[in-house]
């Protein structure tokens, strides 16, 4: 069983409880990606005002609070109850009341033939195969928006790691077999390519258990001293370690 599509359930439960913690939250700002790519949405021709949403894989609610503040509701659908809580307690802050969370594994989510106007799904290992990709289809009414990695994620000091190694790095491109299977289904959408550094902070124990995440997800082997090791270079004299993750990511929109 394939670690990377979800369907590994104590796998993915163990690794989004590690990362619950450090993983991004919802944030305000109006110049972040999240941002731009929400307004690349509506400019692909979706209006989110009075819309029912499904957001398949919602985590910390990075998009579902923001778009809840547009639409009419918003059904989060997510394995982790402890992204799920931290999606409440932000939703809480910001006031949106309108969003119903299920803790569920998106490809055991029993429907009962239920549709939303809209569904999403924004970098999420639930949605990789064509079955899931179906599934979400057959949940919206009108659209489907899907955002997945365009064929690049860089975390610093792993690149370096596995560059060393004899392993080929994991190649994140998840979106090229979305569109693939949109075009063997003969579906015409919408697609544009972001380009984003996003810098990471954390404690030098939480880089360590971080990196050999990582590492682990590429299959690749490291001794913890050769990781502590690399991490003394994005570290600073107050033990903080500091690094960038450079990403391409890419939203494809299609309508029914």
């Amino acid at each position: 069983m394939a670690r990377g599509n979800g369907r590994d359930h104590k796998y993915m439960l163990d690794r989004w409880k590690k990362k619950s913690g450090s993983y991004p939250r919802y944030s305000s700002c109006n110049d972040c990606i999240e941002a731009r790519i929400v307004g690349s949405m509506k400019k692909a021709g979706i209006d989110f005002s009075g819309r029912s949403l499904l957001d398949v894989g919602c985590g910390t609610g990075v998009y579902t609070i923001r778009l809840a503040k547009e639409a009419e509701s918003v059904t989060g659908v997510d394995i982790s109850k402890e992204m799920l809580s931290i999606l409440e307690q932000d939703a809480a802050a910001e006031g949106c009341s309108n969003i119903e969370i299920i803790n569920n594994p998106w490809d055991t989510f029993n429907t009962e033939g239920r549709q939303w106007d809209i569904a999403v799904s924004t970098m999420t290992p639930a949605v990789q195969l064509p079955e899931d990709y179906q599934k979400v289809r057959d949940c919206a009414k009108e659209a489907v928006i899907y955002l997945g990695w365009g064929g690049k994620r860089d975390v610093e000091p792993i690149k370096y790691m596995v560059g060393k190694s004899q392993v080929k790095p994991r190649v994140f491109n998840n979106s090229f077999n979305m569109r693939k299977w949109l075009d063997d289904n003969g579906i015409d959408y919408y697609s544009e390519v972001f380009d984003e550094v996003r810098p990471k902070e954390m404690t030098f124990e939480e880089a360590v258990t971080y990196c050999q995440d990582e590492l682990e997800i590429s299959e690749v082997f490291a001794l913890q001293n050769d990781i502590e090791s690399e991490l003394q270079r994005f570290t600073d004299d107050k033990g903080i370690v500091r690094f960038n993750i450079s990403a391409r990511l890419e939203l494809i929109v299609y309508k029914k």
